[in-house]
């Protein structure tokens, strides 16, 4: 079955028909506006939608907004298809770091539950000493590590004014954080993995929960400042091309797909790319040291032919005054050839601060490494994760800019979620997420009095027949933003020891370049 894009423009009517007024359809019109204005949740549809946050350079990942508990307490958290576990700081925390978000109060949630030790749910070890409960404990190559206790609870992607359905969910409550994630500015960590880990993930939980969300499909859009997620679908309004579709191998937790080559100006790059797997938890793009220094020389060789691509070079940096326009494209192929996607210059190199330096994206991992496709491949295209067609598709997109955070009203965040507009119609099917967090606050306002308007619209044209009438939170910027430097290869390693599950022998085959 085809995966039903997030927006459809209307198909051209024949000759033969005559559009004609209906109150009804003037009010799902205007509510669809409401909906696009503010990323709300479409009951019809199953789609959930939410603002992320981050970049390259300042932050080294992408986080998104999560509302937690009874009543909800926001908590930020990276974007992982690399990890399963969906945790983050709590109150009771012994050794956590100072984050964006207060860390998460267990006590002052009435949902809020300890997963015990004796619990089936529970496939893990016991922590704590006086109390013991269900525990986690991570750790990732570039150092850091994490620990705590399971609970569970109800969990809301996005902010209040996203209004999607809470799910009750296992999630971990951190009592112990080292290194990265004792410094980093997000509270905690939102693992997409597929099923793989002790404990269900987000996606587990999302996909039991077919009533309120089809989460058989997601995609991640990012941009150089921001971006978006959907759960249940993605959006086609702001592609700037087609969607390129490849075979997606789940094994061992991870998205694997069938890398098989790199060309610059019609020159295929030396190298081997083993396994390539997606993550956006991982800052840069690695790959094994041949490869990696086929592609840096046949970018420097083109610019050298090229009055040296505009720019003036420092090292593995540029100054690029004009812009990296006159770069050469990164033409990176999957599945034997059959399918070709784009990575231009400005995913493999990142920008520092607001300047005109920009330096590579794309890191050497040592000599038999495998690739990582980590966030910078991601970069102006939108990934869908399909899961019911095993698949990935990549298509260019100008991904939202979303560079300020709303502020959060915990009384606004508890009330009741919109599931249709006035008059108990249904919403459109197609929710489209707003194209910057400035246009959703602007359109706040004006959405709302279109509402209004609308309900006065269709009573008159009832009684009348025809007649057609940057807020930032304070404390956004208090923790110590990471360094790029430290952000390496977020890989996760499984701390129980498990060994990835075998690959079969077909999907053995997909991902033979």
């Amino acid at each position: 079955m085809a995966v039903r894009p997030l927006f459809r423009l209307p198909g051209r009517t024949s000759p033969a028909r005559r559009c004609v007024f209906s109150p009804s359809l003037l009010l799902m019109v205007l509510w669809q506006q409401h909906l696009r204005c503010h990323c709300l949740y479409d009951p019809v549809g199953h789609i959930e939608s939410a603002r992320l946050y981050g970049n390259i350079d300042e932050y080294a990942y992408y986080y998104v907004d999560m509302l937690i508990g009874t009543p909800p307490q926001r908590v930020s958290v990276i974007v992982d298809t690399g990890s399963g576990v969906t945790a983050f700081s709590c109150r009771s925390c012994k050794h956590c770091g100072h984050h964006i978000d207060p860390n998460f109060d267990f006590d002052s949630s009435s949902s809020a539950k300890w997963v015990p030790c004796e619990d089936e749910i529970c496939r893990s070890t016991c922590l704590g000493v006086d109390t013991p409960h269900c525990g986690y404990q991570q750790s990732y190559t570039e150092g850091s590590s994490i620990s705590g206790w399971y609970f569970q609870d109800f969990a809301r992607i996005g902010d209040f004014m996203q209004h999607n359905p809470p799910v009750r969910m296992m999630m971990g409550c951190h009592q112990d954080e080292h290194k990265l994630f004792f410094t980093q500015a997000a509270n905690g960590i939102l693992g997409l993995r597929p099923p793989a880990g002790e404990a269900a993930s987000l996606l587990e939980n999302l996909f039991a929960d077919q009533e309120h969300v089809d989460a058989r499909v997601f995609s991640l859009c990012l941009a150089e400042w921001g971006g978006r997620m959907v759960v249940g679908g993605y959006n086609s309004t702001e592609h700037t091309g087609e969607i390129r579709y490849m075979p997606m191998v789940v094994s061992g937790g991870y998205y694997y797909v069938p890398l098989g080559s790199m060309v610059v100006d019609g020159r295929t790059l030396r190298g081997n790319f083993g396994k390539a797997m997606i993550d956006s938890g991982t800052t840069y793009t690695y790959m094994a040291s041949e490869p990696y220094r086929s592609l840096k020389t046949a970018i420097e060789s083109y610019c050298k032919e090229h009055d040296d691509c505009g720019v003036t070079w420092r090292g593995p940096c540029v100054e690029a005054l004009h812009g990296l326009s006159r770069f050469p494209p990164v033409e990176v192929w999957f599945d034997s050839g059959r399918v070709k996607t784009v990575w231009d210059a400005r995913g493999y190199f990142y920008r520092k601060g607001e300047t005109i330096t920009h330096c590579y994206a794309f890191q050497d991992d040592g000599p038999r490494a495998n690739t990582v496709l980590g966030a910078s491949w991601m970069l102006h295209h939108e990934i869908i994760f399909d899961f019911r067609e095993k698949r990935v598709g990549v298509a260019p997109a100008n991904c939202p800019e979303v560079k300020e955070r709303p502020f959060y009203d915990a009384k606004q965040a508890a009330e009741p979620s919109p599931t249709a507009p006035p008059g108990g119609s249904s919403p459109l099917s197609a929710q489209v997420a707003s194209r910057s967090d400035a246009s959703a606050d602007a359109g706040s306002s004006v959405s709302s009095s279109l509402l209004a308007g609308a309900l006065a619209v269709v009573a008159l044209g009832m009684l009348g027949g025809s007649r057609l009438l940057r807020r930032t939170s304070a404390s956004a910027r208090a923790a110590p933003p990471v360094q790029p430097a430290q952000a390496a290869n977020a890989n996760i390693v499984d701390s129980t020891g498990g060994s990835p599950e075998r690959i079969s022998e077909e999907d053995a085959r997909l991902l033979k370049a």
